[in-house]
């Protein structure tokens, strides 16, 4: 796959558009366009500034045989304790959650485990 068909996958995966991508990265909407096309190659510092918007790695983006986002797949937050999620900023289909926002989903996921051991 190529490096601008790996953003726009990625991009969709994270529930951004084109333009949300271009606002997290101080690039224009259709500069971000052109990557994806191919018809643009961006520069390290423009990867590693998509790849931070979209919260993976650079190497997703530039390998060719880089897996595609599975949405069944387990999230990287998988492993990490509940209370310690409020140490990480949060984010949901490209939107980074507040604070008060974050606090509100911990506290959701704490009642719901309660819920289900009982």
């Amino acid at each position: 796959m190529s490096i601008g068909l790996n953003i726009k996958t990625w991009r969709k995966h994270r529930g951004m558009t084109q333009y949300q991508l271009a606002e997290k990265t101080n690039l224009s909407r259709s500069y971000v366009a052109d990557i994806e096309r191919g018809r643009y190659n961006p520069s390290v510092e423009t990867l590693d500034s998509i790849s931070r918007a979209l919260n993976i790695k650079i190497s997703e983006l530039i390998d060719e045989h880089s897996k595609n986002p599975d949405p069944h797949e387990e999230s990287e937050l998988a492993d990490i304790p509940i209370e310690r999620l409020n140490q990480y900023t949060l984010s949901y289909k490209g939107h980074t959650l507040s604070k008060e926002e974050a606090d509100d989903v911990i506290e959701l996921l704490e009642a719901a485990l309660k819920r289900w051991k009982k």
